[in-house]
This record gives C-alpha cells, structure tokens and sequence, in this order.
C-alpha cells in the first residue's frame, strides 16, 4: 500500500473509532483529540506503518496541543487525500506501482520506436509506451488520451500482469498485442 492509501486509511479509521466514541457520549474538544492520540500512537510505533510514521507523529503532536482540534485536520487531510487519491493519473502511478512490486521489476516510460528490449529489471520488461506521459493527463489529473503498457516475459508472469490490469478500477483494458511473451494493453479512462 502506498503512501496516500495509508495516510487515508488511518485518517478515516481513526475518525470512525472517535464518530463511535462520540454515541457514548458528548466529548469536548480536549477528550476528542484524546481519543484520537489514544488510537493513533500504537500506529506511530507500529512497523507495518513506518511509511507514514513522520504524519502520525505530527497528528500526535497537533491533538496533544491546548485548544487543537485534531478531528477538522483529520477530516482536512482525508479530503485532500480523498481529491488527489480520485484522478485517473493517481490511480495510473498507483496501477504501475503495484505492477513493479507484484512483478519484481521497475517500469521503463518510452516512445515505441526507442524501446530497450534488453533492458529487463527481473525476469520482465514492462514499459509505458507513450511519447509524452504529462499529455496523457490533463491539469486536474483526468486521463485524456488512451497510454500503452507492454510486458515482455514469460507465460505466467504475463498472466499475473494481465490479472493486475484487469483487476485495475479505473481504465478500461483493450488488448493492442498479444502472443506467447508480449502482451501490449491500451488503457482508457472509464
């Protein structure tokens, strides 16, 4: 899970457990940011949550303040992060990121013609075949041309690469290429 996806899950869960809190009883401001130190410092020293420590830290920091309230920079935070983790160009970098981490590899970014067929990190070659990725995208992050993904390698790594696309929720998938260890996919917004 990325960066944003930990921060939003955090955000919201930890505004969910204090919504829960708040049934029991009426809390003031200074209870409130208790209730959310309380839940957030077993993440800040959590392993599993490293990548997102230094923010939690802060959060920490901000609902131990006099007169801070936690609870509008948590639902500020999970606003912006709900806005940037919604455009087409996050859930892309999101789709490319979980195909280099499933598929052990790095993604290369190139025009068709300048491909680097031997240049493979792992055992697969997977690279954006676009002449200019920013084109792809407009200025709020909305995906306005269709962008080209190609995979070369084996059969069944090819067959997890596909599963990863097609798992993908926002872009539609179209098969531009296939045979026994390419796989060219065009991905078009929904």
């Amino acid at each position: 899970m990325n960066h944003s996806q930990l921060l939003l899950d955090i955000s919201t869960n930890a505004l969910l457990h204090l919504a829960f809190k708040k049934l029991d009883q009426r809390l003031s401001l200074a209870e409130k940011n208790n209730v959310l130190v309380q839940y957030l410092k077993p993440i800040v020293k959590a392993n599993q949550y490293r990548l997102v420590k230094k923010n939690t830290k802060q959060w920490v920091q901000i609902g131990r303040k006099l007169n801070a309230d936690l609870e509008g920079t948590l639902n500020q935070e999970r606003e912006r992060l709900v806005q940037n983790s919604s455009t087409d160009l996050y859930q892309f970098i999101a789709l490319i990121q979980e195909i280099e981490t499933e598929l052990h590899t790095k993604a290369q970014y190139s025009l068709a013609h300048a491909i680097d067929l031997n240049a493979r990190f792992g055992k697969v070659l997977v690279c954006v075949v676009d002449e200019d990725l920013t084109s792809s995208f407009d200025e709020d992050g909305l995906m306005i041309k269709s962008t080209q993904i190609l995979f070369i390698g084996d059969e069944a790594l090819k067959d997890r690469f596909s599963a990863i696309i097609e798992k993908s929720a926002g872009f539609q998938s179209v098969i531009a290429y296939e045979d026994e260890q390419h796989l060219r996919i065009e991905l078009f917004r929904l």
